[in-house]
């Protein structure tokens, strides 16, 4: 193209992707197993999810667990927003009763170090991507990463920071499910 300024027309851009689709075909590589497998049953979750997803009532949340569906849950929450101002972690109450604590957080960067010896913390991740490090009581280590519609919980003992991953902050459900003393 000789001047930038000039406007494309259809037959410039059906070659351009047809070259870009050529260019990704040629250095192709398939992925390893594993993380294949990965994807796929994600795909396969969310389609299941969307074909089963009822509205949930925001009075009557039920538990977190790992069969919640991300949809129902990224509904349920969406007209609730974070203020324009906050600063790195913003967290809206939905329920507080001697059995668990719930909320929607929004993240930008990073939420420090903490551990719990009292509750299991449970994580949906409704928006967004994040890493978790986190070392259990014994001293192993381990990352998790997590992102739209995935779920995860934090074992009693265990300390673990997160750090967002996605260029926009993240967005969850958090629940604090207290253990009895």
């Amino acid at each position: 193209m000789d001047n930038p300024n000039e406007p494309v027309g259809d037959d410039t851009v059906l070659q351009a992707e047809n070259d870009l689709h050529n260019l990704a075909k040629d250095h192709a590589i398939a992925p390893p197993s594993a993380m294949r497998n990965k994807v796929l049953d994600k795909i396969w979750l969310l389609n299941a999810q969307k074909k089963e997803q009822r509205k949930l009532d925001i009075e009557q949340l039920p538990l977190l667990d790992e069969s919640s569906n991300w949809l129902e849950w990224k509904e349920v929450t969406a007209s609730i927003a974070p203020p324009d101002d906050f600063e790195d972690i913003h967290m809206h109450t939905l329920e507080s009763n001697e059995n668990r604590e719930l909320f929607v957080a929004w993240v930008k960067e990073f939420v420090p170090e903490e551990v719990h010896h009292d509750l299991l913390e449970s994580v949906l991740i409704l928006e967004g991507a994040c890493t978790c490090f986190i070392t259990g009581p014994d001293g192993n280590t381990r990352t998790v990463w997590l992102g739209e519609g995935d779920f995860f919980t934090m074992q009693t003992g265990e300390h673990h920071d997160i750090h967002i991953t996605s260029s926009m902050p993240a967005k969850a459900i958090i629940q604090w499910k207290k253990l009895a003393a």
